[in-house]
């Protein structure tokens, strides 16, 4: 008889367990827990909204980083202000490294985190053939998703901004992935 029990709590605890499991597996599923997501950028900035000053450029890169800053600012909730006062600074020049762009953040991540965003004049002349302008567009609109936490490459088989392999003649913004991933962050 004593058998007999141990046999049945054992199978009751048995039962009990697989219950708590799929309980488990059904909240994660449903929404009670997420997964970590390895598309984010610890170098953005804490907030969807902010300001930049053009540093040392011409009309043809203030027209380019206008745009860019534009067509972030076509998704609901995403500011990129211009201001003479703001920390936040985009330049352009002539740099002897081979990237394109170059976003580089400052401080924790709270409201005294600043950054700079570099262009590589000389990288995108080699690089762009005929379409300089829309390269100047792509790689500006590209760090500026740095700013909204969106790391390099990040792991979708979806069209993204963010990819090093994109065409840079054609992904001159943000694509329906980036949207996505900004409205997740912030």
């Amino acid at each position: 008889m004593e058998t007999h029990i141990r046999k049945i709590e054992s199978s009751r605890k048995r039962f009990l367990s697989k219950i708590v499991a799929i309980m488990c597996v059904l909240a994660f599923t449903i929404g009670g827990a997420s997964a970590a997501n390895a598309d984010y950028f610890a170098g953005g900035m804490p907030s969807k909204k902010n300001s930049v000053k053009y540093v040392g450029i011409n009309s043809t890169y203030v027209n380019q980083f206008n745009n860019a800053r534009f067509r972030w600012n076509a998704l609901s909730g995403v500011t990129f202000g211009k201001s003479n006062s703001a920390k936040n600074t985009m330049t352009a020049a002539r740099y002897s490294s081979s990237w394109y762009g170059l976003y580089t953040s400052k401080g924790p991540r709270n409201n005294s985190r600043t950054f700079t965003i570099q262009v590589n004049v000389r990288s995108l002349q080699a690089a762009s053939g005929g379409n300089m302008s829309k390269w100047i567009a792509s790689t500006s609109a590209h760090e500026l998703g740095h700013a909204l936490s969106l790391k390099d490459n990040p792991n979708t088989s979806k069209s993204s901004l963010m990819k090093h392999s994109r065409n840079r003649s054609t992904a001159i913004g943000p694509q329906s992935y980036d949207v996505s991933e900004v409205k997740r962050i912030y």
